[in-house]
Protein backbone atom coordinates (compact mmCIF):
# COMPACT_ATOMS: atom_id res chain seq x y z
CA UNK A 1 0.00 0.00 0.00
CA UNK A 2 0.91 3.48 -0.94
CA UNK A 3 0.92 6.02 1.67
CA UNK A 4 1.23 9.93 0.84
CA UNK A 5 2.63 12.24 3.12
CA UNK A 6 1.61 15.86 3.84
CA UNK A 7 4.29 17.34 0.94
CA UNK A 8 2.26 15.23 -1.44
CA UNK A 9 -1.18 16.18 0.32
CA UNK A 10 0.16 20.05 -0.21
CA UNK A 11 1.33 19.90 -4.08
CA UNK A 12 -2.18 18.05 -4.55
CA UNK A 13 -3.88 21.51 -2.85
CA UNK A 14 -1.87 23.46 -4.89
CA UNK A 15 -2.26 22.24 -8.15
CA UNK A 16 -6.25 21.65 -7.85
CA UNK A 17 -6.94 25.61 -8.37
CA UNK A 18 -4.50 25.81 -11.53
CA UNK A 19 -5.88 22.35 -13.01
CA UNK A 20 -9.25 24.02 -12.65
CA UNK A 21 -8.41 27.28 -14.00
CA UNK A 22 -6.93 25.59 -16.99
CA UNK A 23 -10.34 24.24 -18.26
CA UNK A 24 -12.56 25.59 -20.94
CA UNK A 25 -15.20 27.75 -19.82
CA UNK A 26 -18.08 29.68 -21.36
CA UNK A 27 -19.99 32.60 -19.06
CA UNK A 28 -22.59 35.03 -20.78
CA UNK A 29 -22.84 38.25 -19.10
CA UNK A 30 -25.57 40.96 -19.05
CA UNK A 31 -24.45 44.26 -18.11
CA UNK A 32 -25.83 46.74 -16.47
CA UNK A 33 -25.33 50.83 -16.84
CA UNK A 34 -24.01 52.34 -13.01
CA UNK A 35 -26.82 54.59 -11.50
CA UNK A 36 -24.11 57.39 -11.54
CA UNK A 37 -23.08 57.32 -15.27
CA UNK A 38 -23.30 60.73 -16.71
CA UNK A 39 -25.47 61.17 -19.94
CA UNK A 40 -22.45 60.73 -22.94
CA UNK A 41 -22.43 57.19 -21.00
CA UNK A 42 -26.05 56.53 -21.07
CA UNK A 43 -26.19 56.53 -25.06
CA UNK A 44 -23.78 53.43 -25.02
CA UNK A 45 -26.29 51.51 -22.88
CA UNK A 46 -28.07 49.42 -25.62
CA UNK A 47 -24.36 48.59 -26.97
CA UNK A 48 -23.35 47.07 -23.37
CA UNK A 49 -26.84 45.86 -21.76
CA UNK A 50 -26.89 42.93 -24.72
CA UNK A 51 -25.39 39.64 -23.54
CA UNK A 52 -21.62 39.88 -23.72
CA UNK A 53 -19.75 36.28 -23.99
CA UNK A 54 -16.33 35.38 -22.32
CA UNK A 55 -15.19 32.31 -23.38
CA UNK A 56 -11.50 30.67 -22.08
CA UNK A 57 -10.66 27.83 -24.96
CA UNK A 58 -7.37 26.16 -25.10
CA UNK A 59 -5.71 28.30 -22.66
CA UNK A 60 -6.80 31.58 -24.76
CA UNK A 61 -9.37 34.13 -23.17
CA UNK A 62 -11.95 36.26 -25.58
CA UNK A 63 -14.89 38.11 -25.19
CA UNK A 64 -17.40 38.15 -27.71
CA UNK A 65 -19.82 41.42 -27.88
CA UNK A 66 -22.69 42.68 -30.18
CA UNK A 67 -22.29 44.20 -33.40
CA UNK A 68 -18.82 41.38 -33.84
CA UNK A 69 -16.69 42.87 -31.72
CA UNK A 70 -14.49 40.20 -30.63
CA UNK A 71 -11.70 40.98 -28.13
CA UNK A 72 -8.58 38.71 -27.01
CA UNK A 73 -7.97 38.96 -23.49
CA UNK A 74 -5.00 38.46 -21.56
CA UNK A 75 -4.37 36.24 -18.19
CA UNK A 76 -3.95 39.26 -15.57
CA UNK A 77 -3.86 37.04 -12.19
CA UNK A 78 -5.56 33.34 -11.86
CA UNK A 79 -8.68 33.36 -12.85
CA UNK A 80 -8.67 37.46 -13.99
CA UNK A 81 -8.45 38.14 -17.66
CA UNK A 82 -8.37 42.13 -19.16
CA UNK A 83 -8.34 43.53 -22.18
CA UNK A 84 -8.59 47.24 -23.83
CA UNK A 85 -9.95 48.41 -27.09
CA UNK A 86 -11.80 51.46 -28.40
CA UNK A 87 -15.48 51.74 -29.15
CA UNK A 88 -16.21 55.17 -30.98
CA UNK A 89 -15.74 58.05 -28.87
CA UNK A 90 -14.55 54.81 -25.57
CA UNK A 91 -11.39 53.99 -24.55
CA UNK A 92 -12.61 50.93 -22.77
CA UNK A 93 -10.62 48.64 -20.16
CA UNK A 94 -12.66 45.75 -19.36
CA UNK A 95 -11.99 43.27 -16.36
CA UNK A 96 -13.36 39.26 -16.45
CA UNK A 97 -12.89 38.03 -13.06
CA UNK A 98 -13.78 34.37 -13.09
CA UNK A 99 -13.67 34.46 -9.15
CA UNK A 100 -16.17 36.36 -8.17
CA UNK A 101 -17.60 35.90 -11.30
CA UNK A 102 -17.99 39.34 -12.21
CA UNK A 103 -17.86 41.30 -15.71
CA UNK A 104 -16.94 44.79 -15.59
CA UNK A 105 -16.14 47.54 -18.45
CA UNK A 106 -15.30 51.16 -17.77
CA UNK A 107 -14.35 53.70 -19.77
CA UNK A 108 -10.94 55.54 -18.91
CA UNK A 109 -12.17 59.16 -20.96
CA UNK A 110 -15.84 59.71 -19.56
CA UNK A 111 -15.95 57.33 -16.42
CA UNK A 112 -18.69 55.59 -17.76
CA UNK A 113 -19.09 52.03 -15.57
CA UNK A 114 -21.09 48.78 -16.63
CA UNK A 115 -21.60 45.48 -14.56
CA UNK A 116 -22.60 42.13 -14.60
CA UNK A 117 -22.17 39.35 -11.68
CA UNK A 118 -23.26 35.88 -12.33
CA UNK A 119 -24.76 34.08 -9.37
Amino acid sequence: MIRFGRPAAAALAILSPALAAAQDVSVEFRLVAAPGNITGCIAADPQFTRVHTFTVKDGAAELTAPGGINSRMKLEKPGVYETDYRLGQFNLHVVADLNSRMLTVTDRNLGCTWTAKKE
